[in-house]
């Protein structure tokens, strides 16, 4: 039977005369027996986000792939377009041949396909989705006791910035977009290290607290004075208010502590060019940055964009984006695909690649960081030269704190990208029994990547 020791247990000594303490790192003592839990009963939390690039991966006009690998179920073959994550086959479960389904709403482009897979719905208009987004359901079940709900990231390098991520269907996230812009939000003013020996309630939060206490009380009064059309129209508003008013009351109390967070340097500003291997940089960076920010509980749901629908990817020394060269470039009549297009697909992949690095490279528990994610990775089409609907790649990875039964390969051609949104959902954490609407409404979570 293990020793029991408190970890929250500080070890104190005299240097120069001062009282100095040092805080202990995450010892086998801490945890329950099976490593998955602290011993005093608190749990280690599981933490989900969304990884998004544009274009998909490579398919060919006859039918072929350069990424769905040949073998179904356990121990799939690595294909030329995963190669960068070869080193976490055992840890990501690839799905194959799933397609949204619009109905008798046009295919639209660069929108339909990733507005599917996240609301569940196939959108009307480009530029918003008819509801709103899976994150925000599964940060509502588990994201209500960190300062942020969902952390938004944009590691494009885009004009704009780029965001998925909606609860009203037409107001999306505003997501950081520099390596600096994130660790300002996660580690700048506001943030309170979960392992300090020090802690107080700041005084600022307080009077801001008080001050949507006092917003409270007039939109209660506001709302018994207009009639129901406004009060709908209030109650959207006001939501924000009342998250506002949760998170701040999160941050009036002590933090648990996370013996895995260890405060990062401020990185620097990086090249704004948009060639591949500066966004991946970027995405790298910038993964290190939401891993540590997950480990320190800042947040347990994120949505990151590698790359937004229309990429402006380049590859350093050719003339066109990414977008541009799926189209114009011609099926080699020998390899039978788009080699420009393939190359640079591989490219985008070494972006995730890198990513899960990142999580993983962050030792929690008696795993890492990944092993308590789920990381659904999604794209927008599957063959991008028609702007196709059909075989979108989809990923999970991590192991969802144990649920996710990682490293397999589900093909079911036809079926609803939604199966693939509900599966992450439920081994998210989240109480969702169905998702989906019209053709994609369904109740069939993928079992197969789910552990019994």
């Amino acid at each position: 039977m293990k020793t029991r020791i408190n970890r929250r247990l500080v070890l104190k000594g005299i240097l120069g005369g001062a009282t100095v303490g040092v805080g202990l790192p995450l010892l086998n003592v801490f945890l329950n027996e099976n490593g998955n839990a602290y011993a005093d009963g608190s749990v280690i939390p599981t933490r989900f986000g969304t990884y998004f690039w544009g274009l998909g991966l490579t398919d060919t006009p006859t039918g072929g792939t350069r990424w769905v690998p040949q073998t179904v179920g356990a121990d799939y073959e690595i294909t030329p377009e995963l190669e960068a994550i070869a080193a976490f086959k055992h840890k990501v479960s690839v799905f194959s041949g799933f397609r949204a389904i619009p109905d008798t709403r046009p295919n639209l482009v660069h929108w339909s396909g990733h507005a599917s897979i996240l609301s569940g719905v196939a959108p009307a208009a480009s530029g918003s989705f008819d509801g709103a987004t899976l994150d925000t359901r599964v940060a509502d079940a588990i994201g209500g006791a960190t300062r942020f709900k969902v952390l938004d990231i944009d590691a494009s390098i885009s004009r704009r910035p780029i965001s998925y991520s909606t609860r009203t269907g037409t107001t999306f996230a505003s997501p950081d977009q520099t390596p600096l812009a994130l660790y300002q939000r996660l580690f700048g003013e506001g943030f309170q290290d979960p392992n300090s020996d020090h802690w107080a309630p700041d005084p600022a939060i307080m009077l801001r607290q008080s001050v949507l206490s006092a917003v409270t009380e007039q939109r209660q009064a506001l709302m018994r004075s207009v009639g129901h059309e406004d009060q709908i129209k209030l109650e959207q508003y006001f939501t924000s208010l009342r998250e506002m008013e949760n998170q701040l009351a999160v941050q009036l109390q002590r933090p648990e502590p996370r013996e895995a967070c260890v405060i990062p340097d401020m990185p620097p500003e990086l090249a704004r060019a948009g060639s591949v291997d500066v966004v991946n940089n970027n995405t790298r960076v910038m993964a290190r940055l939401l891993a540590m920010g997950l480990a320190c509980d800042q947040s347990r749901v994120f949505n990151f964009v590698h790359t937004g629908g229309t990429s402006e990817t380049y590859v350093p020394g050719q003339s066109k984006i990414y977008h541009q060269i799926t189209h114009d470039e011609p099926t080699d009549s020998q390899l039978g695909y788009q080699p420009e297009t393939s190359k640079l697909a591989g490219l985008v992949m070494e972006g995730f690649g890198a990513f899960l690095q990142e999580l993983d490279a962050i030792q929690e528990g008696n795993g890492t960081l990944l092993d308590n994610c789920l990381v659904f990775a999604l794209s927008d089409t599957g063959y991008a030269k028609i702007h196709s609907l059909e075989n979108i790649p989809m990923m999970l990875a991590g192991g969802a704190s144990g649920r996710h039964k990682a490293g397999h390969h589900v093909h079911a051609p036809g079926e609803s990208v939604t199966r693939v949104s509900l599966t992450a959902m439920q081994l998210a954490g989240a109480p969702a029994g169905e998702f989906g609407s019209g053709s994609m409404r369904t109740a069939r979570p993928i079992t197969d990547v789910m552990a019994s």
